[in-house]
């Protein structure tokens, strides 16, 4: 007999399961789009958006291997886990500075309290330290109970440290995290289950309940935890819940897995953007958002500006026209001489200038002369006030060519399209030699057939670890030196708009579109090893009368595969660094980033001839 309430809740979930990840997008868009600088001063701007929607698809396949448990493997989704980690801890140090000791501190709790509760589960449920759980009077009826009471006492005592109105913020930020990554995890390892060959399960609509909880505690409690910026209840409830969720389930539930049947690799967010991990973060989010929203708490920015929140010269100037289309004139016109200020200054930066007076920025540019009266006439201009829309256009005009002009100026800054490939092709081959070779090692220690090594966990562990680490070179390559081997080889340097070292969260995401041809070279390197070592000299197919190895039929086909996959796709990014307009690819327009060329590209000592002044515009 169907039972009605039952179909009824299997309904729900099926759908929620498919709704919810794109409402959560589209929250994480508009938050992000619609109020920019809000979401900026939180942590949780355009570039967080973009790292947790395309960077993450982009990452699902990437899984950096941990290390070996008996015959099984763990490891990490950099899409599940690494990326919303990043995020929430990026955001830390805007509500709870200085984010080194705020996040070292934070973390030694968790690992004590973890380690504690380990301690309670793993006598029961994996077979470990029965005789220690037998004297501390453990269980297997009153294990989890014991774990339940013992972390929400935590909970509660953390959370009241951070509501006791001490006069350090960073103490009352970090009682609030322990408090609510300490009721996640107790609430999540109590509604999740661990069940073999499967992996760990939450049923509907117990997955929903504790995010949302967790979003709203946090911004019941953020007044006095955050007196006069409340809104830092959004990012605290995100990481608190992400790194809840991750404690509570994967490292409490998953030890039982371990050794429980055939031999598998078992991975910390390993479904990706579906993952719970990756979900319930934002679920927080959206709880919190919601809740501050109906107490009707202010959605201006909070903390300290961000650093790089300067527009573009071509932005300032779209928003010069979008103004004058409104009928904003006389913001139009300040916001079209902002850009023309803003575009000698771009020029500058490129080519190693110093700066030039305020009243006088095109001054010592490689410009004709009358480039500096007109832009002192739009600065007049836009100094006064008028209601005359003719005015605002031909000032928009005026600072159109100006922008177009400065971004000539520095143009040659800009590393070419055939410079950045080359700089590529080199990385690629620095992180898949060596990949090769330990694939080549692999399949000679690995014994039996080809279907023994491809089918593997080692072997698949490795394939997954070469996407990761070879992703991670790039990161912190660049994060930290500003180049790789490759680019530096070619004298390229990857800088933000202020040609300083991009930022962590920047180097990520500007990489991200690299992972789909990481992917493609890391399954070609792999299977044709696999096959050069494995397939044997049967002979598969006869050419003019010569017989053909299968493995070197197979070895000759994945190559072209391969090369063919990374030409498209490399084609794809090579398009996009000639067309836009400071050659940046994907992940440069998301990141902010440049690739420049070493060192200052000086202008010729002397002015070239003035070109004849363009007419005036109606």
């Amino acid at each position: 007999m169907v039972d009605p309430v039952q179909l009824s809740i299997d309904i729900a979930g099926n759908v929620t399961g498919l709704a919810l990840p794109a409402a959560l997008w589209a929250l994480l868009f508009l938050l992000a789009f619609e109020r920019g600088a809000f979401a900026d001063s939180l942590g949780l701007g355009r570039k967080a958006f973009w790292l947790l929607l395309p960077g993450a698809l982009f990452a699902s396949l990437a899984i950096l291997p941990i290390a070996p448990v008996s015959y099984d493997w763990v490891g990490i989704s950099l899409a599940g886990a690494v990326f919303p980690l990043v995020v929430g801890f990026l955001a830390v140090g805007r509500y709870a500075p200085p984010r080194g000791a705020t996040i070292r501190l934070y973390l030694a709790i968790l690992l004590i309290e973890s380690a504690a509760l380990l301690v309670l589960v793993l006598p029961v449920t994996a077979g470990i330290a029965v005789g220690l759980g037998a004297r501390l009077g453990v269980g297997a009826a009153n294990a989890e109970i014991v774990l339940v009471l013992f972390g929400a006492a935590i909970a509660t005592v953390a959370v009241a440290l951070g509501t006791a109105g001490s006069r350090s913020s960073s103490v009352r930020a970090i009682g609030l995290l322990v408090g609510l990554t300490s009721g996640v995890l107790v609430a999540t390892f109590a509604a999740t289950a661990a069940i073999p060959g499967v992996g760990i399960e939450e049923a509907f609509p117990y997955y929903l309940l504790t995010p949302f909880g967790a979003g709203l505690v946090a911004v019941l409690v953020a007044p006095r935890v955050f007196p006069g910026r409340e809104a830092f209840a959004l990012p605290a409830a995100y990481l608190a819940t992400t790194l809840g969720v991750l404690l509570g389930a994967d490292l409490l539930r998953q030890p039982p897995l371990y050794g429980s049947g055939p031999a598998g690799l078992y991975v910390i967010g390993g479904a990706g953007v579906l993952d719970l991990v990756y979900l319930s973060g934002l679920l927080a989010v959206a709880g919190a958002f919601a809740a501050h929203a109906w107490l009707g708490r202010s959605f201006a920015p909070v903390g300290a500006p961000p650093r790089e929140a300067r527009p573009t010269p071509v932005g300032r100037l779209g928003r010069a026209f979008r103004l004058g289309v409104y009928g904003s004139v006389d913001d139009s016109i300040r916001a079209s001489a902002r850009a023309g200020h803003e575009a000698a200054a771009q020029a500058r930066q490129l080519l190693e200038i110093p700066p030039g007076a305020d009243d006088r920025p095109w001054v010592g540019l490689p410009v004709p002369g009358w480039v500096t009266s007109d832009q002192a006439n739009l600065d007049a201009v836009a100094k006064g006030s008028t209601g005359d829309g003719r005015e605002g256009y031909r000032a928009w005009i005026t600072a159109r060519l100006l922008v177009y002009l400065g971004r000539e100026i520095g143009f040659r800054r800009f590393a070419t399209p055939a410079s950045r490939a080359v700089a590529f092709l080199i990385d690629l081959a620095v992180v898949t030699v060596p990949a090769g070779l330990l694939f080549a090692l692999l399949a000679l220690e690995t014994p039996g057939d080809l279907d023994a090594l491809v089918a593997g966990i080692p072997f698949n562990a490795m394939l997954y670890g070469y996407v990761s680490v070879a992703f991670l070179y790039l990161v912190l390559a660049e994060a930290y030196w500003g180049t790789t081997i490759g680019k530096r080889l070619v004298h390229l340097e990857v800088r933000n708009r202020f040609l300083r070292l991009p930022s962590g969260l920047a180097a990520l995401v500007r990489n991200t579109p690299l992972l789909p041809i990481l992917f493609l070279v890391g399954i070609g390197v792999s299977i044709g090893v696999a096959f050069g070592f494995k397939a044997g000299s049967d002979v598969a197919i006869t050419i003019a009368g010569v017989g053909i190895p299968v493995g070197v039929v197979a070895i000759v086909g994945l190559t072209t595969f391969v090369a063919a996959g990374v030409l498209l796709l490399g084609a794809v990014g090579v398009l996009a660094v000639a067309l836009t307009t400071e050659r940046q690819r994907v992940g440069d327009l998301w990141a902010g980033t440049w690739v420049v060329k070493q060192g200052a590209t000086r202008p010729p000592t002397a002015a070239p001839p003035e070109p004849p002044r363009p007419p005036p515009s109606a």
